[in-house]
Parts: C-alpha cells; structure tokens; sequence
C-alpha cells in the first residue's frame, strides 16, 4: 500500500486501507474504487492523506525532478565549466543574469511552501555530490528564512550565498576536496580556507551581491566563536549567518562524506539541538525542528512497543510522528499484512529509533539505544 497525500487523490484510485473520521467514522471502505464523490468527502472532512493500492487502478503521480533545482544546478554546472576552462587566470566565470533568475525562481516556489515538510532524501535526486549539497542548504535555508520572516531582498542574497558557498573548493587542491578517507590536520587546514577563498572570488566576479558574499565567508562560523575561516562570534553573525550555519551543519550530517555513512535526520537534528545557543542560535534550530521530517519516508523504525515498520510518510502537522507501516509484531512476527500506525494519533507509541533499511534496524534492534556520535570536526567540514 502507498500513502498519498489527499490533494494528490484521483479517480479510478483504490483504496486500500479505511478511510476513518477522528471519530472512527468509515468513510471510504477498503477495496473502493475512489470517485468524484469520495475526492469530496476527503475536502469535507480534513482528511490529510490516504493509503492506496499501488497495484490496481490509477497510480499516484510520481514526483518530477523539480525544474527549479535543474535549474540552479544548471547555474553551477556552467559556473563549474567555464571556471576550469578559466582556470590558469584563476578566474571565476558566472552569468549573473542566470543566477539572479534561478533565484528569483527558488525563493518564489519557497514563499509559496510555508507548510511543506523538507525531506532532502527526497530532494536531492542528482547524483552530484557538490551540486546536491549546494541546492538542498540554498532550499534548507531559504525555507528557514521564510519561517524566521527575513524580507524577500535578504532571503534572494541567502539563497545565492548557499548555491556559491562552497565555490571556493574549486581552487583548493582536488587530493583534499576528493578525500575518501579521514583528512588529517593538513588537509583540515586546507579546506577551513574554502569560504575565504570563495568569498573573494566571487567578489571579484561581480554576480552576487556583498552580502550573499558575506554568506559564503561566513556559513561556517559559529556562535561561540569556534568556527572558521575567522573564529568571529555571538552579535557579529548576522541572522543570515546563522541560518546558514544550521542549514551547513544539517545536509553536511545527513550525506555521506570522507568515505562515512551519513546520519539519519534525527541523529543530526539531536545534534542541533544539543549544540543549539552555544554553536547554532536557538530559534534557527526551532524553525528547522518545525520543518524536517525527522523520519524520510521509506526508512525503518523501531516503535518503543517493541514493533518494527517503515515509515510511510509525515503529516506537515506532525514532524516528529509520521505514519507507520508495521510489518513486525514485539516477538518479530512478521505480520500477514502491514498495520497502520499513525503515532500522531498514537500517544501510547513512539519512535526509539530509526535506520536507513530494515535489515540495518534488525541488527540493532537489541542493542541499547544510543544516539551516535557525531565527530564535530567532521560535521562542520561540509
């Protein structure tokens, strides 16, 4: 069964679980056939999302690959090439016409999703690992900026800051900025130059203004003046900064880096949390508390009732409670068909803890429950 949102809900759709009222009203039975009729009653009674049979009658449309992210990373790819074709001038090479549209067109489409959850799983669908990191913490931080009312001038400077931020790695050596494997102290060194060294460049080429430029020195600085390439602190970083540091942190914890897994969304924001008000400003890591699904859709949970599952999807309303698909019982007896838990109407039942697949989760099922490490080095190098 594949949970869809009821806005997505067409005719010739079947269900295939009930579709209930906050009362325990049947609305729609198991098995219909979904028309115009049913589509109505959904609208009527607030009913967020339901589950469908994927095999049987009209699918859910799939997701298209956005044709704003195409976009900005097509800004980037040509901003890439023309600065190797540049190279021996060390000369930044940026239509800035193109940047100012695909911006334009990314801080528009992000007004307009005040309520949507961000899931960058689901976002980056590139491949690219420069290109990905550059468009989720451009989308991550500009949906922050929204939330934390920051005027649309400033969050169209926020959104190109964090598509260059990381601009500067293309004149550090590619032995450093390609690692596989742990960086030692000097290849440490080298990347903590990064955002001095994008920061001038794109100065130089004229495409961004001062303070997206600001940006790009800045995203790696933190509260307590630990960060780099300046240790500057506390009043001297500017909201736009902080947002950027927390949008940084976030996506550099949730990919895979130097040859490292990444951490799944609840592991990295408990480390946001922890850190919030001496590395992260609080009220970014709240606005970005209010605004990931902590649980992407398709990974594997343990509820604290002993039971496993996959999430099936998050509610805009509920981030920390997604719906469950429980395909094992306490006593890991696999059921003949999945249980709908939706925890956001389940106060008994929780999340313990998540993993990227069930096999993962079967294996760490009876060890205790332990947030992993975070190696803070690590996590501020992205």
């Amino acid at each position: 069964m594949q949970m869809v949102a009821a806005s997505a809900v067409r005719e010739g759709m079947y269900v295939a679980a009930d579709v209930r009222d906050d009362q325990g009203r049947t609305l729609i039975a198991r098995g219909q056939r979904i028309g115009q009729h049913h589509i109505v009653r959904l609208r009527k009674f607030r009913i967020e999302a339901i589950f469908i049979d994927p095999d049987h009658g009209v699918q859910a449309d799939q997701p298209a690959r956005s044709t704003i992210r195409e976009r900005c990373e097509r800004v980037l790819e040509q901003c890439i090439t023309g600065t190797m074709q540049e190279f021996s001038q060390k000369r930044l090479v940026i239509d800035a016409a193109a940047v100012r549209e695909a911006v334009d067109c990314l801080v528009a489409a992000l007004v307009r999703s005040r309520n949507a959850l961000i899931t960058l799983s689901d976002v980056a669908a590139g491949t690219d690992r420069f290109l990905q990191h550059a468009v989720n913490t451009a989308v991550l931080a500009t949906i922050l900026g929204v939330d934390l009312r920051v005027p649309e001038a400033m969050l169209k400077d926020l959104a190109a800051g964090m598509l260059f931020h990381d601009i500067g790695k293309l004149f550090l050596p590619e032995q450093v900025t390609a690692l596989q494997g742990l960086p030692s102290a000097e290849d440490v060194a080298v990347l903590q130059q990064h955002p001095q060294v994008g920061c001038e460049h794109l100065l130089r080429s004229g495409a961004v203004s001062s303070a997206a430029a600001a940006i790009v020195l800045r995203h790696h600085e933190l509260l307590d003046g630990s960060g780099f390439p300046h240790g500057v602190s506390g009043d001297r970083l500017s909201t736009l900064m902080q947002i950027a540091s927390v949008a940084e942190v976030y996506d550099t914890l949730t990919s895979s880096q130097f040859g490292l897994p990444p951490a799944m969304p609840d592991v990295a924001v408990s480390y946001l949390i922890a850190n919030a008000g001496t590395l992260f400003a609080r009220e970014v890591v709240a606005a970005l508390c209010r605004r990931v699904a902590l649980y992407p859709k398709g990974c594997a949970v343990l509820l604290n009732s002993g039971e496993i599952g996959v999430v099936a999807g998050t509610l805009p309303n509920a981030p920390t409670r997604p719906v469950v698909l429980v395909h094992f019982d306490r006593s890991l007896n696999r059921l003949q068909e999945p249980m709908i838990v939706d925890l956001a109407q389940d106060a008994g039942r929780c999340v313990n803890r998540s993993a990227s697949t069930m096999e993962e989760l079967m294996r760490l099922r009876d060890h205790p429950a332990t947030v992993p490490p975070i190696n803070p080095l690590l996590a501020h190098l992205g």
